[in-house]
């Protein structure tokens, strides 16, 4: 009759076996505690940055303030916003300058941040308020960003949003 012994029984009775055993213990708990590996802290901290640089973009345009702006968009910025108009970095720098037509609320929902070594995408809802031609326009919808990490400084390359349908739901 063959005996057989549990990890336990087996531990106890040699050193070695022992010793193996807490430290499978101990990685094991280190790995279930949620220990993050260098490469995803690393992209924690990217996604990180580039969501502090989508809410100094959306602060910019609240506050009219262009030259804040100027430095987050890429030079070959294009947006392409909720009916196919395009607008270049120039364009969309006017356009947030301007007061005449007040932005009253611009809101992301939860974005969802994906890197791709030096590129990021981020996907989001958008909510926009503005007074346009002395009319009230009111705008929901979904929002792509792309984002490019130039010398430690990620720069918005591309906007592009789509609205929802009247009723809420998405376009078919």
């Amino acid at each position: 009759m063959i005996a057989i012994r549990t990890p336990l029984e087996t531990c106890h009775k040699h050193p070695f076996m022992k010793c193996a055993c807490v430290i499978l213990v101990l990685i094991s708990s280190y790995v279930l505690a949620g220990a993050q590996h260098p490469a995803r802290t690393s992209q924690l901290a990217e996604i990180a940055a580039v969501k502090a640089q989508e809410e100094a973009l959306r602060r910019a345009q609240l506050k009219y303030d262009s030259a804040s702006a100027m430095k987050i968009l890429a030079d070959e910025f294009v947006g392409t916003w909720n009916h196919g108009e395009q607008a270049n970095k120039h364009q969309f720098l006017s356009l947030i300058g301007d007061k005449e037509d007040p932005l009253e609320v611009l809101e992301y929902g939860e974005m969802d941040v994906r890197i791709y070594g030096n590129t990021a995408v981020v996907w989001s809802t958008i909510h926009e308020k503005a007074v346009y031609n002395g009319k009230v326009d009111e705008y929901r919808g979904r929002r792509t960003a792309l984002w490019v990490d130039c010398d430690m400084h990620w720069q918005c390359v591309t906007i592009h949003t789509s609205p929802f349908e009247e009723n809420g739901g998405q376009k078919k």
